[in-house]
C-alpha cells in the first residue's frame, strides 16, 4: 500500500452507516476497532448506528429503531429499520459531505437515499459474501443465485466505490459476473489490534491443561456456515496420533448445541472478551479455521499477532494472509487439514519457526498505512 500523508488538513466529513454495532459478530468487531482509531487519530469521520442500547459517545451517533425484526435465515441479526428523515437531518446538520456504508440492510438503503437526495458520493465496505452465504447457510442453487447476483450487482452499482478485503471479491466485482468498474474498486485490510501479542500464560492457568498437552483451537461464530461441524472428525482423525490431543471452541451462536452433541469431548468457553482473546492464543498451538465463507478472517491476523499459526482452506480472505507451511497452512479438503496438523504436532522446529513468521505476518498489517490508504480513495486526503 502507498504511504499517505495524514498530517495535510482533510478536506471533507464522513458519516459512516452500519446495522450493526455491539452485536457478537465480525463486523461489529471491525467497527468498533476502527470507532476507536477514529477518536485517538481525531478522523473527520462519525459512526451512525441505529439501537436502542448503545449509548453515543465522541465519534458514535445513535438513532433509535422504528422497529425491529429478524428473518429466519438471519435469526441472529436483528434488523433494526431507521428513520431516513432524521438521518438525513443528522447528514446536513452535522456538515459531512460523503458516505460510507458498512451494511446492506436499511443502513445501506438509507446511504443510497442520502446520495441521491444530497448529491454526495457513498462508498461500501463489503464486509460479508453474501453469494458464499446463499450457497453455503441457505443452500441456494440456481436460479436463485442469478437472482442474488442481479441483485447484489444493482446494489453496489449504486455507489461510487467499493471497499473489498480479498482478491478473489475484487476480481468478481469487476469481471463478467458483477462488470464493475475496477478504478471504483478498491482493496483494503483489517488490522488487529495493539491488544494482540503474544502473552506469557500457562495452559495449566487458562485451560486446565498441561503445558505438554496440544492444544487446537477453533475461535469464532458457532454457526454451520463456518464449518465447525467438521471440527469433530478432524479432532478424531488427529487424535489416533496423538493421543492426549485437546480442542478448544470459543465463541458462542446458533449451532452451540449442536455441536456439543456430537462433540462433547472438546473444551467450550463460550464468549470470551476480546481482551482476554490474546491469552486463549498464547496458549494454544493451532488455530483451525474450516470456514469457506469468510471475507478476510480478522481472527488469522489476531491470532497470528500472538504467535498462532493458523490452518485454514484455500479460500479468498485467509490465502491472501496465510503463506503456506511459513507461518500456517492452506489445505484443500478435510483430509489435508487433519493431515498437516499431524505433520505440525510432530515438529517442535516447524511449531517454533511458525511462531515466529506468524507474529512477523501478523504485525505487517500496518493500522495506520491501511487508514491514510482509505481516507485517500474517499478523497478525504491526498496521496504524495
Amino acid at each position: 500500500m502507498k504511504e499517505i500523508q495524514l498530517n495535510h488538513p482533510p478536506s471533507g466529513r464522513i458519516l459512516w452507516l452500519t446495522d450493526t454495532y455491539g452485536d457478537h459478530n465480525g463486523v461489529s468487531m471491525v467497527l468498533q476497532s476502527m470507532h476507536k482509531e477514529i477518536v485517538s487519530r481525531n478522523l473527520p469521520i462519525d459512526i451512525l448506528v441505529c439501537s436502542h442500547v448503545i449509548q453515543s459517545e465522541p465519534n458514535l451517533l445513535v438513532v433509535k429503531p422504528l422497529t425491529e425484526f429478524s428473518v429466519p435465515f438471519y435469526a441472529q441479526q436483528q434488523i433494526r429499520v431507521p428513520g431516513f428523515f432524521e438521518i438525513k437531518k443528522i447528514f446536513l446538520e452535522g456538515g459531512y459531505d460523503r458516505i460510507v456504508c458498512s451494511t446492506e440492510g436499511p443502513m445501506g438503503m438509507a446511504a443510497l437515499y442520502l446520495r441521491k437526495s444530497c448529491h454526495v458520493k457513498a462508498y461500501f465496505y463489503i464486509h460479508t459474501d453474501w453469494l458464499t452465504f446463499a450457497q453455503t447457510a441457505m443452500k441456494m442453487g440456481d436460479p436463485g443465485i442469478s437472482g442474488v447476483t442481479h441483485l447484489l450487482r444493482r446494489y453496489y452499482k449504486g455507489y461510487d466505490g467499493l471497499f473489498v478485503l480479498n482478491t478473489d471479491q475484487q476480481e468478481w466485482l469487476t469481471g463478467k459476473s458483477m462488470r464493475i468498474d475496477a478504478s471504483r474498486v478498491f482493496l483494503t485490510a483489517h488490522w488487529a489490534e495493539g491488544i494482540f501479542y503474544p502473552r506469557k500464560v500457562l495452559k495449566s492457568d487458562v485451560f486446565g491443561l498441561t503445558e505438554e498437552t496440544p492444544v487446537l483451537l477453533y475461535a469464532g461464530r458457532l454457526s454451520t456456515e463456518k464449518g465447525i461441524m467438521e471440527l469433530p472428525r478432524i479432532y478424531r482423525e488427529v487424535l489416533q496420533f496423538h493421543p492426549g490431543l485437546k480442542m478448544v471452541v470459543t465463541g458462542n451462536g446458533p449451532a452451540s448445541e449442536k455441536l456439543k452433541e456430537i462433540f462433547p469431548e472438546a473444551i467450550y468457553t463460550g464468549w470470551i472478551d476480546h481482551d482476554e482473546l490474546p491469552n486463549i492464543f498464547s496458549a494454544s498451538d493451532l488455530l483451525i479455521l474450516p470456514s469457506r465463507f469468510d471475507t478476510f478472517s480478522c481472527v488469522v491476523l489476531e491470532a497470528m499477532n500472538c504467535g498462532l499459526p493458523v490452518i485454514a482452506y484455500n479460500t479468498k480472505g485467509p490465502k491472501d494472509i496465510i503463506r503456506n507451511r511459513v507461518n500456517g497452512f492452506l489445505v484443500s479438503d478435510r483430509q489435508e487439514m487433519s493431515h498437516e496438523i499431524k505433520l505440525f504436532l510432530s515438529d517442535a522446529e516447524v511449531q517454533k519457526s511458525m511462531r515466529q513468521e506468524a507474529r512477523e505476518r501478523g504485525e505487517s498489517y500496518n493500522v495506520r498505512i491501511i487508514l491514510e490508504d482509505f481516507l485517500s480513495n474517499v478523497g478525504i486526503i491526498q496521496a504524495v
